[in-house]
């Protein structure tokens, strides 16, 4: 599941977000709507996945996602998949900010509750996803 994020999956939870961030990126001259993936399920380091550069990939297990709009420093996004016991599995989600000066602290703190939000949706919309895949109930797009 991890590995399908982005380009027409979206992000699984609170699309309308990222569609506001990638407007706001695009009005001070970024990329962020240049949407799309190289393969809908796989990636590789090196992959561009929307406005994300693939920096690590181990299939199912880590995902780890450079933040490509521009903002006022440097951000990560990762996904870890860890078996707590057989047929069980844990997702933790991390991001990771490096602020450049004062305006990437402000940033960050002015967009903690909102990625609050956004990223614990997330983590919920894959967890749904997964489960409807294993039980067989999933269509073919979230």
């Amino acid at each position: 599941m991890i590995a399908a994020i982005g380009g027409k999956n979206r992000y699984y939870a609170c699309d309308f977000l990222w569609t506001l961030r990638e407007l706001a990126d695009w009005m001070v001259g970024g990329v962020a709507l240049n949407r799309g993936r190289r393969d809908p399920d796989e990636v590789r380091v090196g992959d561009v996945i929307d406005s994300w550069r693939v920096t690590s990939a181990e299939p199912e297990r880590r995902l780890t996602l450079t933040f490509g709009m521009k903002a006022p420093g440097a951000g990560v996004l990762e996904f870890e998949i860890e078996e707590t016991a057989p047929g069980e599995r844990r997702l933790a989600m991390t991001a990771y900010w490096h602020p450049a000066g004062v305006w990437g602290l402000a940033y960050w703190f002015a967009m903690f509750p909102a990625h609050r939000v956004l990223f614990g949706a997330m983590v919920k919309g894959i967890d749904r996803r997964a489960r409807a895949l294993e039980t067989g109930e999933a269509g073919p797009h979230p």
